[in-house]
């Protein structure tokens, strides 16, 4: 009997694309793969015209032709023809992605049923906003079942309110063995601590994207002992916007931290496990619910890193504030700098809530945990079963308990 076969249709995937959303696609491709005829459908980065079908790391990824992107949006008619040729059992949107939203409903596909992770809000543009809301639900509408990453994001969301009795809690999870240390991870680790020169390094992994609240956390590092304290920068700015890393570039010249703020661009998965390894303190300060779950956190706890994030939902769910760090107020610098002055001053601190965010983060937020929760609900979509119908036998009462 063949595998039920499962398309996932989102606006770009990993690799090349280094995002949370990306890097989880992937991971969830591959760990469910056994049971399932996994395939990706999203907007090619290189080429206007043509598109590309291609194997990555055994998972057939579909790239169609985009003629350009409008405020994230690719602008990609071929998403049509793709769905209507990857004929699925199971769609599997990952939302917001007005595009292949609009594309399925023009699409028609003839048999698959669809299915949404429900990654956050759209909160920047207001205007365009506005003019999706209507299409946004009416796609929802045809949803078996909505995957809110969070039971917090879930009852804080407008969007969601009218689909609550679809909606099933999945927290995203990353692959653990991936993080794992290396030769290479340990290098890149001692020139970490090494250009750290003994003060307490602050990590930030991620793309500079405007909602993670990088600003304040440059405003928060200079109300810090300069003589106590670093921070690292990994990441790139997302393609078209190389302006936001030459704003962040600016702030720091114009508060002085020159040298205490270290850029460091793309970095390896094995240089980017070393980070993680060798910081004493992952920041999230993000300050715009875009940021739903903030997975680049989870991969730092499951390294033994404690985190400082803010009290947005979803965010502030997987960071336990005072088990496994700190939570500040979004937007706020002088809550953000209380937080990590509260360990940066407390080594031993640190290393409790340490350990504490690497049980937590292996407990609850592993890739396998997530499959299996995907899985089920796969299975009960197949079946004609509804969201309220499924039951979890791992509960944690912040993250997957029923609506």
């Amino acid at each position: 009997m063949p595998k039920p076969s499962v398309l996932h249709v989102y606006k770009d995937y990993y690799p090349p694309v280094l995002g949370g959303i990306e890097k989880c696609i992937n991971w969830l491709c591959r760990e469910m793969r056994g049971d399932f005829n996994t395939r990706v459908l999203v907007a090619s980065r290189s080429s206007r015209f043509s598109d590309h079908d291609e194997d990555i790391q055994g998972i057939r990824v579909v790239q169609v032709g985009c003629w350009g992107r409008v405020l994230s949006s690719p602008i990609a008619p071929r998403y049509i023809h793709w769905l209507r040729r990857l004929d699925s059992d199971i769609l599997h949107f990952h939302m917001p992605n007005p595009t292949a939203e609009l594309a399925y409903l023009l699409a028609k596909p003839p048999r698959g049923r669809v299915v949404v992770t429900y990654h956050s809000d759209i909160v920047r543009q207001r205007l365009t906003g506005a003019l999706y809301r209507p299409l946004q639900k009416h796609f929802l509408e045809q949803a078996r079942v909505i995957m809110p990453t969070s039971r917090a994001y879930l009852q804080s969301s407008a969007t969601l309110a009218d689909h609550r009795a679809r909606c099933r809690v999945v927290p995203l999870g990353v692959r653990l063995d991936e993080l794992d240390e290396s030769d290479a991870s340990r290098a890149f680790s001692a020139e970490i601590r090494q250009r750290a020169a003994g003060r307490c390094a602050l990590v930030f992994i991620g793309l500079l994207r405007y909602y993670k609240g990088l600003p304040f956390l440059l405003r928060a590092l200079a109300g810090l002992p300069a003589e106590s304290t670093c921070l690292f920068l990994a990441g790139t700015s997302p393609q078209g916007r190389e302006g936001e890393r030459r704003q962040l570039e600016r702030l720091v010249a114009e508060l002085g931290l020159q040298d205490r703020v270290f850029f460091l661009g793309a970095l390896s998965d094995a240089e980017a496990v070393g980070l993680r390894r060798a910081g004493d303190i992952f920041c999230l300060p993000s300050h715009l619910r875009s940021e739903a779950f903030g997975l680049t956190q989870v991969e730092a706890m499951a390294c033994g890193m404690p985190v400082v994030s803010t009290r947005l939902p979803g965010v502030a769910d997987v960071n336990r504030d005072g088990e496994t760090g700190r939570i500040a107020e979004p937007g706020d610098v002088e809550s953000l700098r209380q937080a990590l002055a509260s360990l940066i001053e407390n080594p031993d601190l640190r290393r409790q809530m340490g350990r504490a965010a690497e049980e937590r983060a292996r407990r609850y937020f592993s890739i396998e945990r997530m499959a299996r929760m995907v899985a089920r609900i796969y299975d009960d979509v197949l079946a004609g079963r509804g969201a309220l119908e499924s039951q979890w036998d791992e509960p944690d009462a912040d993250l997957v308990s029923p609506v």
